[in-house]
């Protein structure tokens, strides 16, 4: 009997799930387009098909819907990061597996990088984007196999970030300038290894301390 009523809870979940999952992919492609500021929650419950206060039974502010979509993002990444590096073995090739993640899903999930990369520097919102930039940092650190003091390592480390932040921000704004075309094959792996290469040269160069 017990079993049964799990499963009837779980049941009358998931329509709520799944609801609030639609609000949170329309949500992204509105601010994806327009930014924080210039989007509002008139915007996100027309486009979805509700009503005003359909939407606040799910999210009580636009600035929460707003940070639920840069964690969503952030979670997932760091997690298909820290997957991929786990199998394998050495510092190169876990530096070079980790770029390639992070531009596979750039690419993937175009409308979340918008949000992070061209818009997240709005108003409120504008820590956002140092925390998830602050989370990578930390992930980093421990892959730079290389003897030095943990300030240096974690210097290096915010400069790896911001190799791969600077080169999926450039594509996107070509994206944009050409009217966000549907991504050519190899673009992830290209960026990854352009990326990876230059990273790694200056890795490679580092004096110990």
């Amino acid at each position: 009997m017990v079993i049964n009523d799990e499963r009837s809870s779980q049941s009358e979940r998931t329509p709520h799930a799944e609801r609030r999952d639609q609000l949170l992919l329309v949500a992204r492609s509105i601010f994806a387009e327009r930014g924080f500021q210039a989007t509002t929650m008139d915007d996100i419950a027309k486009e979805a098909g509700f009503t005003k206060p359909i939407l606040y039974q799910y999210f009580e502010s636009k600035t929460e819907l707003y940070r639920e979509i840069v964690n969503q993002t952030a979670q997932k990444l760091l997690t298909s990061l820290r997957d991929a590096v786990a199998a394998v073995d050495s510092p190169r090739t876990k530096i070079e597996v980790a770029f390639r993640v992070y531009f596979e899903m750039v690419v993937s999930e175009t409308d979340a990088f918008r949000i992070l990369f061209i818009h997240s520097h709005e108003g409120e919102t504008k820590g956002d984007l140092r925390a998830v930039e602050l989370g990578l940092v930390s992930f980093l650190e421990p892959l730079i196999a290389v003897r030095i003091k943990p300030d240096h390592r974690r210097q290096l480390a915010a400069g790896v970030v911001g190799i791969a932040e600077g080169a999926a921000t450039a594509w996107l704004i070509q994206q944009e300038g050409k009217g966000w075309p549907t991504p050519t094959p190899g673009v992830a792996e290209r960026l990854a290894s352009r990326s990876a290469t230059l990273a790694w040269g200056g890795l490679r160069s580092v004096e110990l301390d």
